[in-house]
This record gives structure tokens, sequence and C-alpha cells, in this order.
């Protein structure tokens, strides 16, 4: 039976399951990877702090706890991202730069929205503003529409 923390019960289901084929395998997923993974959602499924404050958390947690690889391509699998694990660790990569990576795109988008945001309240015309910052004009739409409905 797998020991999920009781602050975690109530994302995962309670239903049981036979794990035959995971069973058949040389994979070793210790408990320790365990704790880590359901930490790791833990942080990333906080919905009182922003992106970027989860980002930051969760880069730190896997620098402190020295998260393993595989749980880094679950959690990165599991928030859909696009990030080619395996790429960043050649050539001495540390498993740190998938967190690092996601951070600083976080960052530029951030810059981003924050143009887009300027240049709308200034009423710029959309066309304008996707010229300015290098961005489709469907893009700055959808940033608007997402800021719009933030203010809300």
């Amino acid at each position: 039976m797998m020991a999920i923390p009781k602050e975690m019960e109530n994302i995962v289901n309670d239903y049981k399951m036979k794990l035959v084929e995971a069973r058949q395998n040389d994979l070793l997923f210790h408990n320790v990877n365990n704790r880590d993974l359901f930490n790791l959602f833990g942080i990333l499924l906080n919905k009182d702090k922003s992106t970027r404050e989860l980002r930051e958390e969760a880069i730190k947690y896997s620098v402190d706890h020295k998260v393993d690889k595989n749980v880094l391509n679950t959690v990165a699998g599991a928030a859909r991202c696009d990030l080619d694990v395996d790429n960043l660790f050649k050539e001495g990569d540390s498993m740190w730069r998938v967190f690092e990576e996601t951070r600083d795109e976080g960052k530029i988008e951030g810059k981003i929205e924050g143009q887009i945001e300027a240049y709308n309240d200034c009423n710029m015309p959309i066309a304008e503003i996707a010229k300015k910052v290098s961005k489709s004009e469907e893009y700055v739409k959808e940033v608007i529409k997402k800021l719009s409905a933030a203010c809300l």
C-alpha cells in the first residue's frame, strides 16, 4: 500500500488498483520518491500563491531534497511542460535546470505580459502591441482577456 500524506488524500483517488504490469519491471520507486512526488504536486497545486512563487518553492524543494530525475520527469509530464528533461541532464547540467528553465521562461513571459498590459492601458492598437512584443495578435488578445478577467 502506498503511503499518501494526509494533506494529499483529497487529491488522490481512494480506489484500489492492481499494478500487475508495474510489478513486472525493473523500476525502483522508493517511498522517498513518492514523498517527493506528492510534495512537489502539493507545492505546485497551491492556489494561494502566484505561479512565480510556486516555481521558486518547487525549485528550492528540488534542490534541498535532491529530487530524483524520474520524479522530475513525472512532475513535468503531469504539468504538461514541454521541457526535454533528458537533454537538460546532458553535458554536466544538473536536474535543477528543469525548474530553473521553467522559472526563467515564466519570468520572460511575465515581462511580456506586463508590457502588453502597459501598452493596452495606453490604448495602443493590438496589431501595434503584437509588433512591439514580437508575438501574434491572437496571443496579445489572449493576454488582454486574461488580464481583464483577473481584474474582475
